[in-house]
């Protein structure tokens, strides 16, 4: 279980998240909303161990029990945590598939790698030739956001961040990469969306929904706090902590 305590965060000299705390349980998938600025990709970077993010001495930071405060981002991901970013940079002269290679630290046959890579690319509907270019190097929104959900079947974590994978991707494409993490991933992964989309909040259909605000917890609950939030606006969400449908405290 990932368990956020008292978390403050800040880059330089401001104070981007104050005081959160939430719990997300294994097997379970939430989703993160909030207004643009709200601290959400903070968020992600903060659990995933951006190093220039700056953690008040009271924050905890805990996965299965293990203080992540004092670990690298590598050694964050050797423990099973993956992030995918919103908008992933290229890298040129490196392939996906020699990235993957060296990210699964020879626990897959590289032939066996290069067969399976394939037959993931054709699942989510991305030709071949964009596993042996320059990752992300010229690659469309969508294109991108399929090479990530490939990457994240492939390293199987037990905690997968997803900061807008929709970002850029058609109606089709949403629905294609929906689908193929969810077929992908083990049950008993923790899941967390960070999303402003209607469409993907209802092929996920998460567990929880948190919303943040001026770097709060302002509201949690299930699927209708969604629902409502993107119908009616951030604008109706109350500064205070509200909860729909979930036990308190949790996520």
């Amino acid at each position: 279980m990932l368990s956020i305590k008292n978390l403050t965060a800040a880059i330089g000299d401001k104070e981007i998240l104050h005081d959160i705390s939430l719990d997300f349980e294994p097997g379970k998938t939430s989703v993160v909303l909030g207004p643009n600025g709200s601290g959400k990709s903070t968020l992600s970077a903060t659990i995933m161990g951006r190093p220039d993010i700056i953690l008040s001495e009271d924050s905890e930071l805990t996965w299965n029990g293990v203080d992540l405060k004092p670990l690298s981002a590598d050694k964050r991901a050797k423990l099973g945590i993956f992030l995918s970013f919103q908008s992933p940079l290229p890298i040129p002269g490196v392939s996906v598939e020699e990235l993957l290679r060296v990210a699964l630290d020879e626990k897959m046959d590289p032939v066996a790698l290069h067969k399976e890579l394939r037959l993931l690319a054709e699942e989510i509907g991305l030709a071949e030739e964009f596993l042996t270019r320059s990752i992300h190097d010229g690659f469309s929104g969508g294109e991108r956001k399929k090479i990530e959900a490939i990457q994240a079947a492939l390293l199987a974590p037990s905690l997968a961040i997803f900061d807008e994978i929709d970002t850029g991707t058609d109606t089709d494409a949403v629905k294609r990469i929906a689908e193929f993490l969810h077929a992908h991933f083990p049950k008993d992964a923790t899941r967390i969306y960070i999303t402003h989309s209607p469409r993907l909040i209802e092929l996920i259909k998460p567990d929880s929904v948190i919303i943040l605000k001026d770097g709060k917890v302002v509201a949690k609950g299930g699927h209708d706090l969604a629902t409502k939030t993107i119908k009616e606006g951030f604008s109706n969400i109350h500064s205070q902590l509200t909860t729909h449908n979930s036990q308190q405290g949790t996520a």
